[in-house]
């Protein structure tokens, strides 16, 4: 499997990732932000924790007065996104898995987070934090105080769960959800659920691109910078 990360291009060395953003509800059909995601400790497909990955559905704004103008900016970010997928030519054979997809007869953008992060030997708190991509200070700040042994240990899973992380925290810390309440500050993580679900946001996200060579399929997903409730 390889993999590729959307990028702006210029005339210096500088590469940086293109970053959308956008005001969107967040469906609460499909809402997988809670602590654990969508993992269940006897999965079918036998998925560890550790590669759980946060999951919603971004949609238009619907039913608010303040940000309902947004709904004609909407179709022009999915199209945006889809011509965005489209520089990636499939190839005879190949098959295509956007990150546009449908909820309630509508288009929507499947939004992504990984739960998890992979420890290594030389980590340092600055290394694990900035993960290679500069963050807002108030989520570096969030980050330094979420991210270590005890941090991981402490986070919120029902019983049933328990092993799976005692089995993660071995390898991984956990990456808390980058979100943030109206006064900046970060949501708890066991109020994910209960404070995002039908929310109306302003999300950050990078577009991502991998290729499954075995299925000959090109995927494609986002990864989260940060949301913060409007």
């Amino acid at each position: 499997m390889s993999g590729n990360v959307t990028i702006l291009k210029g005339d210096t060395d500088d590469i940086t990732e293109l970053v959308l953003s956008g005001i969107f509800n967040l469906d609460w059909q499909g809402f997988f932000m809670g602590p654990k995601g969508g993992f269940l400790p006897k999965n079918a497909f036998s998925c560890d924790f550790v590669d759980t990955k946060l999951t919603c559905n971004l949609l238009a704004v619907q039913h608010d007065v303040v940000y309902a103008s947004t709904q004609c900016d909407f179709p022009s970010i999915i199209s945006n996104i889809r011509a965005l997928e489209k520089l990636v030519p499939l190839k005879k054979g190949e098959s295509l898995l956007s990150s546009v997809c449908e909820s309630h007869g509508m288009p929507c953008i499947r939004l992504s987070h990984a739960l998890f992060i992979k420890k290594e030997d030389d980590d340092d708190l600055d290394n694990i934090t900035c993960i290679g991509m500069c963050l807002p200070h108030h989520q570096i700040l969030h980050s330094l105080m979420c991210v270590s042994e005890d941090a991981t240990m402490a986070w919120p899973v029902q019983d049933n769960n328990r092993e799976a992380l005692n089995h993660a925290a071995l390898t991984h810390y956990i990456s808390p959800l980058p979100a943030f309440d109206i006064d900046g500050k970060p949501i708890q993580p066991v109020d994910y659920q209960q404070v995002l679900s039908g929310a109306v946001i302003q999300a950050q996200f990078t577009l991502l691109h991998y290729f499954i060579k075995g299925n000959r399929k090109s995927i494609f997903t986002t990864s989260l910078h940060e949301m913060h409730i409007l």
